[in-house]
């Protein structure tokens, strides 16, 4: 299972190199950005698994993702919250990309402070808050995918959505586990003797 595992989530590396501008140091921050995350995936789904070692270790690692990627998304929702409200107040009248920029915030704060209350349930493997995260996570999803043509992303679109694809697909993959696993510790049923 460790070998599997550390040969999925190294796709992230690669997964980098695809998701960074065409300029060579974006790329590179993109690659240690990536890095840096996968890191704290490892190292908690190996918690998870000693700790909890009757669950599915796909849903520890879609919880070690919602930990990694709430996280991000908490700190990154507030820097930017609070960015946007200073560049706010020195502009005369709002507008559409205003609006935008708030909403940008909101929905990071949303995205992230779900992944991070919905983390223990994912790694119980319970299918209720597997699939309302990634409700939470499909919606922040079509966030970005709208988000994406429009001028003034700063290029950070593209990460994210990798980002959000790939624990999208783990949480997929936690449901199937945690069903599979139900279906397995279900009693037989044996018709009784006459």
């Amino acid at each position: 299972m460790g070998k599997t595992l550390s040969s999925v989530l190294s796709a992230l590396f690669v997964l980098a190199l695809f998701a960074g501008g065409g300029v060579w140091w974006v790329r590179a921050l993109s690659v240690a950005s990536f890095s840096l995350a996968l890191l704290p995936i490892v190292l908690l789904t190996r918690r998870f698994t000693r700790g909890f070692p009757n669950e599915p270790w796909a849903c520890h690692v879609a919880a070690a993702i919602a930990v990694t990627f709430g996280a991000s998304n908490v700190i990154t929702g507030v820097a930017h919250s609070i960015a946007v409200a200073s560049l706010a107040m020195r502009e005369p009248e709002y507008g559409p990309l205003q609006i935008l920029r708030f909403t940008t915030g909101a929905m990071l704060l949303y995205s992230g402070t779900m992944s991070l209350a919905l983390y223990r349930g994912i790694r119980a493997g319970r299918r209720s808050t597997i699939g309302v995260s990634a409700a939470a996570g499909f919606l922040f999803w079509l966030y970005l995918v709208f988000t994406f043509p429009l001028p003034g992303t700063g290029g950070n679109v593209p990460r994210e959505l990798v980002l959000l694809t790939l624990y999208l697909f783990w949480l997929g993959a936690a449901a199937f586990a945690s069903q599979r696993a139900d279906r397995s510790n279900l009693p037989s049923v044996r018709p009784a003797a006459a």
